[in-house]
Order: C-alpha cells, then structure tokens, then sequence
C-alpha cells in the first residue's frame, strides 16, 4: 500500500466495488496511491474491504440505479477532493430467450448496465474536462464485439457500451481526459452465478481472474489504449469472433450460452 497522505491522493471512484472486478480495482487503486471512493449497495462487503486502509478506501453505499445516484457519488467525490479516475463496473446479466423472459429484468439491466454508467459519465466528464485532467475506464465486455443469442439484452448493452466509450475516446482528444473500454472475457466472479451460467464462465477458452483483467487493464490504461481486451487467449478468440462471418459468431455463441 502507499504510504503517502491519503489527502493528497488523486481519487478514483469505483462502482460495484463490493465483489469481482470492483472489488480488485478499489484494491489495485489503493496499492498505486488513490483514495478510493468504493459504491456498491451492499455495506457489510464495502466496510470489509475498506478494513486496514487507513482510509484510503472511502465506503459509500448506493445503487447506482436509483434517483439521484450519480449527482449522490458525484458530490461525495467533491468533498473528497473530485474524482481523478472514474472506473464505471456496476452491472449484471442473465441468461435466457427473449420470449421466456420477463421484459421487467431486461429493462432493469438495461437501466443499470446503459442509464447508470451513462448518467455517471455525463456528469463527471463535464467536471474533468474543466480541470483538465482525468480518466474515465468503463468496463463493457468482449461480448460487446458479436451478438450473443441467449443473452441477447445483455450482449447490446455491452455493445452499447463499447460504442459509448469509443466514441467518448475520441471525443475527449485534447482535452486532458482520457477513456477505455475494457472489455473482458469470461472472468471469474460471482457474475456467473447471478447470470445463471453455472460453469459456463469456468468451461469458457480464455478464462481470467478478476486480478488477470484489472492488472491487464490497468496496463493497457497506462499505454493510453481506448479499448482493451485483458489476455491473450481472450483477446485471439475477440478477434476471430469479431472478424468471422456474423453467422458463424452468432452459431458460436448461441451453443456457448444455450438456455437451458
């Protein structure tokens, strides 16, 4: 960990901080010298993280989807000093047929996955750009790449993502700010678990930890990319996918996440 004054670190804001991917970027954050303001809805996994920090991880419970969140995460940042680094990560998926599904869990990822990340980006890159410094990593997926039969909702919103991120790369050119889309593959976390995959995740070509993404990411971040995939198996399988016959990928992905 730093030993520098937790007041004169750069801030970074993480979202879903409370297990997987979040979780170890708050850690990776703090041991490079942030403060890290940790958003999450669950407290209990928000107070264990932030336990020995010597509070250069700053709890604050939220769900990002509610009304209000991002002026919320925003303003608490402020008092922090303002967010150097935003690193947007809340988000979750299912897998299933859009017509055995029900529409009100596709809205709600939609809302989580899409509205909030874009809400929290929309006001914080104001407030960047007027400084003339920060940084703005959201992590979409390699999914966002091909379509995904099966998880057809979750799949466009990490497109959706992707797209989003890009184009707000290019946009800030010149600026000061910077953005990434990082785009992992099958991670191990409690994501699969939530998306009902079972061991899909664990049986998938390329399979990464959430340590194997974030230090992978964080590289990519100190190269000034604008879109990464962590891992080289995952980011060969990416490109195949990406560049094969859009009826091949679809073939392909439709077997990996056959609903059962």
């Amino acid at each position: 960990m730093t030993g520098g004054s937790v007041h004169d670190a750069p801030l970074a804001v993480v979202t879903g901080a409370s297990s997987g991917i979040g979780a170890e970027f708050t850690r990776v954050l703090r041991d490079r010298g942030y403060r890290v303001l940790a958003v999450a809805r669950r407290a209990d996994r928000l107070d264990e993280l932030a336990k020995g920090s010597n509070g250069f991880i700053v709890p604050f419970v939220r769900d990002v989807t509610s009304e209000g969140a991002a002026e919320a995460i925003l303003g608490r940042a402020e008092e922090l000093g303002g967010a150097d680094l935003l690193v947007c990560n809340a988000g979750r998926g299912s897998r299933g047929r859009i017509h055995e599904s029900d529409p009100a869990d596709a809205l709600g990822m939609i809302g989580l996955n899409v509205t909030a990340n874009v809400d929290l980006v929309s006001q914080a890159v104001p407030k960047m750009v007027a400084r003339g410094s920060g940084g703005i990593i959201v992590v979409a997926s390699n999914l966002g790449f091909f379509a995904t039969p099966n998880m057809a909702v979750y799949g466009a919103t990490k497109a959706f993502l992707l797209s989003f991120t890009e184009s707000l790369s290019a946009e800030l050119a010149g600026t000061g700010v910077r953005a990434m889309a990082l785009c992992p593959g099958a991670t191990s976390t409690e994501f699969g678990d939530v998306a009902g995959l079972g061991d899909t995740v664990e049986k998938t070509p390329g399979f990464t930890t959430a340590e194997e993404v974030v230090r992978g990411g964080l590289k990519a971040w100190d190269k000034g990319r604008a879109i990464t995939v962590p891992g080289t198996v995952a980011r060969l399988l990416t490109a195949f996918l990406a560049y094969s016959p859009r009826a091949l990928s679809r073939r392909i992905m439709g077997k990996i996440f056959t609903a059962g």
